[in-house]
């Protein structure tokens, strides 16, 4: 009898270790509707949020997503762009997830990309743009930042995405 009503506090146990709610740092959403200015030829960190720049990982693995948009009116036509996803460690930075966006022709008014790559961190993870030809600077006006640990609740408004747009 005492060994039943041990496995039964037990059972029990497990069943609330389980289904107990998900932290809060395992569902995050940046978004920044500001302008932030990126020069050609370098590495830039994108900002969200009034200048957050990342997501602390938590050490399990988790989808983190990102999505950016360049304003091209009136610029050149850049030569390409590449967008990445980087892990902020000791010693030099660890980026994955690098997509490159050539163009052939100059862009419509308004670039938009975004990525999704799956993670086990427990460093803090940033997203990066690096632009190559055109003009001297870009404006990105709209930006977003995700990371989602599967059974973490999703904020609010976590599936709000920008619409994208094609390149001409």
């Amino acid at each position: 009898m005492h060994k039943k009503f041990i496995a039964s506090i037990l059972s029990v146990f497990l069943f609330f270790a389980q289904t107990a709610p998900a932290n809060a740092s395992d569902s995050i959403r940046y978004k920044s509707t500001e302008i932030q200015v990126i020069k050609k030829g370098k590495w830039t960190t994108l900002k969200f949020n009034g200048g957050k720049t990342e997501i602390q990982g938590n050490g399990k693995r988790s989808l983190f997503c990102y999505q950016a948009g360049i304003d091209t009116k009136g610029k050149k036509k850049p030569s390409y762009i590449k967008l990445r996803i980087t892990r902020i460690v000791p010693g030099p930075n660890d980026p994955s997830a690098t997509n490159t966006y050539f163009f052939t022709e100059k862009p419509g008014s308004e670039f938009v990309a975004s990525n999704c790559w799956n993670i086990v961190t427990t460093y803090p993870v940033v997203v990066q743009i690096k632009i190559t030809g055109g003009s001297k600077t870009y404006n990105s006006d709209i930006r977003q930042f995700k990371m989602w640990t599967p059974n973490a609740d999703y904020p609010q408004d976590f599936s709000d995405f920008i619409p994208e747009t094609t390149i001409n």
